[in-house]
């Protein structure tokens, strides 16, 4: 497990943040560590996806950044938890079940750990997968992301005939902020392992 101080520092609000969005925000912060998920493309049927987009666009539009404790947990619990339930229901192809998918991700994770990014605890899923990353110094979380995705793409298609997007083109990803949350997040992990 990696030490805080030693291999990442918590979110810092008074440090400068670059935040950019597509779909999700995502912010980046230096030495930071990362809770990231992203997940197959056909995890989450896509009329439910729009609906739920829909629905956290008008909501963020009413609560921008920086958001309180009790505006980050409703985005906890009505955006973040719903997607992770739907992840969970199985939705999809599932191809991560297979062992030899499951491999092509885990090699791909660990491969540049310790080089690019230290990697504290991760979880493959049946649609999906968890990780807490620090990026090393000079390395950034979207650089890093579409290593792995792009990666494990190429492998996992070749490995079972086909071609067309894996993953879905955006993953979430959250700075952790303390050190209670960082244990949530690794029990969390834990739980989701297959």
């Amino acid at each position: 497990m990696l030490v805080p101080g030693e291999d990442f520092e918590f979110f810092n609000p008074y440090a400068e943040v670059a935040m950019t969005r597509a779909n999700l925000p995502h912010w980046q912060q230096k030495r930071v560590l990362y809770f990231v998920t992203f997940r197959l493309n056909d995890s989450i049927p896509r009329e439910k996806l729009r609906d739920w987009r829909i629905h956290y666009e008008n909501w963020l539009r009413a609560n921008p950044k920086p958001w309180n404790e009790q505006q980050h947990e409703t985005y906890l619990s009505e955006f973040a938890r719903k997607v992770e339930r739907w992840l969970d229901a199985g939705h999809g192809d599932c191809c991560l079940k297979k062992t030899a998918c499951r491999d092509i991700v885990a090699d791909c994770l660990t491969f540049q750990d310790p080089h690019y990014y230290r990697l504290d605890a991760w979880t493959i899923s049946a649609n999906h997968v968890h990780a807490l990353v620090a990026p090393r110094k000079g390395h950034r979380l979207p650089e890093i992301m579409k290593s792995w995705k792009g990666v494990t793409a190429r492998r996992i298609n070749r490995h079972l005939e086909r071609s067309g997007p894996l993953w879905q083109k955006e993953y979430y990803d959250h700075i952790v902020r303390n050190p209670m949350a960082l244990e949530r997040i690794r029990a969390y992990i834990r739980r989701h392992d297959l």
